[in-house]
Order: C-alpha cells, then structure tokens, then sequence
C-alpha cells in the first residue's frame, strides 16, 4: 500500500493489530506520521484517570484479601485443596453407591415378581399342550400307513425285526 496521504495512513493504522501498534508506537520516530500514530494508540489504548486506576486497584486488593482469607481458613483447619477434592469426590461417589443400591433393590424386586409370573405361565401353557397332544388322535388309515413303511424299513434291513415288532405293537395298542 502506497502512504500518500494522512487519511491513507489513518486508514492503514486502523487495520493494524493491538500488537503492531504497540510495536510502532515504541518506535514512533521512525514513522512517517507520528502524530497519528499516537492519536491511534491513545484511542486503542485510552488511559484511565487517577481516581479510575486508584479504584481498580482498590478492588483487586479486596478480591486478593478475600482469597487470603480463604488459604488463611484452610491452613487452620490443615486442609489442602487435595483434601478438599478427595472429601468433595468420596461424597460423590458413595452418593452414587446408595443411588446404585437403590436401583439394584428395585430391579431384583421386579426381577422376583417377573420371574414367578413367568414361571406360572410357562407350567400353564406347557401343560395345555400337552392335554392337545394327548388329545390327538391319528386315523386309523395313517397308522396301517405307518405300518406299511416300517415294514419296508425291515424288508430293506433298515430296522431289524425286533424293532419292527416292538414298533407294530405300539400302533396296535393305538387302534
């Protein structure tokens, strides 16, 4: 950028950043406007009155006496910030614990009652199908069938004889 003019050089000061000015304003006499690049820094940086920098100080002494008090109290008690945090974390961690117990209360609670009900559900439907499948019968065609195909089974060798017999009283004893 070609510095020809004041207002160029404003312009040019205004796009600097807070550390390039300081930088410049620490060598303001090689510059080829000093005059406005004091006028830059002093409206970037205004400087406070007495009674402002007296009652900024003011404040940060009391905050600095507060914390000093507050290290005073811990020193008294011989607590350090560590036995604060181990304190602050066994809290929090046997809070989590009753939370937990708690909890694991209610679920075996609910475990016991699902586990009775799923009992008793499962014994009533296991024995109504039973009672159905005693209560099926197979025709007497389908059994002379079944008989049919044993006897292939031990005329092939499949079976032997005496499984044949054993399975032909069975159907017998259903007819």
């Amino acid at each position: 950028m070609a510095l020809k003019s004041e207002a160029s050089f404003k312009e040019y000061l205004k796009k600097l950043s807070d550390e390039t000015i300081i930088r410049y304003y620490s060598d303001v006499e090689y510059s080829p406007f000093p005059i406005l690049l004091i006028q830059e820094y002093t409206r970037r940086f205004e400087q406070k009155s007495k009674n402002e920098i007296i009652k900024d100080l003011k404040y940060q002494t009391r905050l600095a006496k507060k914390k000093t008090l507050e290290i005073s109290q811990m020193a008294k008690k011989h607590k350090l910030i560590d036995d604060v945090t181990k304190q602050k974390s066994q809290e929090i961690v046997s809070q989590a614990k009753k939370k937990g117990f708690q909890i694991t209360e209610k679920i075996s609670d609910k475990r016991h009652v699902l586990g009775s009900k799923l009992k008793t559900t499962a014994k009533s439907k296991i024995q109504k199908t039973v009672k159905v499948g005693k209560s099926l019968k197979v025709s007497k065609k389908e059994n002379l069938e079944l008989l049919e195909s044993l006897a292939r089974l031990k005329d092939a060798g499949v079976i032997t004889a005496k499984e044949f017999q054993e399975k032909k009283k069975k159907l017998l004893s259903t007819i």
